[in-house]
């Protein structure tokens, strides 16, 4: 046993997970042999999928597929750099200028992953006198984002808007005061938490002029 297993090995977490491998029932990495979709193959059969976050349904589609087959035919298997440095190709802008024509907006700029649009949007909002409010159970990429930030950060009870209003008290009303929460909407325009999927109470009870 090496010094890192051996380590790793007194945690409680590493014994329940070798236990679990050993009956063959561990939930991560299981490995997928096709398409993603609702029903995907998995050790020889077809599994129902409820994990998927490909939402529009479409990883699978044939056009989809075919309008890859083009552009790897044209651009590559990668872009080789950075969006900063030598990443940017001419569809990349195009469709960032289609969808921003689309949302009714100057510009916009597509990230591969939510987990790095936190990351790397939410430090670049504030300053280092400035706060980050967050519910108390949050996604992890905010907190990782607001982790990046200098920003003072508080958290207030989940969807609780008293206790927010509460939180908001404290802060100078002179800085910025970024609330943070990780939203669905849903098709009948309810908010949801995208953690533990319950409806969000935006705003009801905290007051305007604490938000200025």
């Amino acid at each position: 046993m090496g010094l890192l297993e051996e380590k790793l090995s007194k945690h409680p977490f590493f014994s329940l997970a070798k236990d679990l491998k050993e009956r063959s029932i561990y939930p991560y990495f299981r490995e997928i042999e096709g398409k993603q979709g609702t029903e995907v193959e998995m050790g020889g059969h077809r599994v129902l999928m409820f994990g998927s976050n490909a939402y529009t349904g479409l990883t699978g589609d044939d056009r989809i597929i075919e309008a890859g087959c083009k552009a790897m035919r044209q651009y590559g298997s990668g872009c080789a750099g950075s969006r900063f440095l030598n990443g940017t190709l001419d569809i990349h802008v195009q469709l960032e200028r289609e969808l921003a024509e689309w949302v009714g907006m100057d510009d916009t700029l597509c990230i591969s992953t939510g987990f790095t649009v936190n990351s790397g949007v939410i430090p670049q909002l504030v300053g280092k006198d400035d706060y980050i409010i967050c519910d108390d159970r949050d996604h992890a990429s905010i907190v990782d984002g607001r982790r990046l930030s200098f920003a003072t950060q508080l958290r207030y009870k989940h969807n609780d808007m008293a206790d927010l209003e509460r939180v908001l008290k404290r802060c100078e009303p002179d800085k910025v005061k970024l609330i943070m929460q990780p939203l669905w909407l849903t098709r009948h325009t309810a908010w949801v938490y995208s953690v533990v999927r319950d409806v969000v109470y935006v705003t009801t009870s905290v007051s305007p002029r604490m938000l200025t």
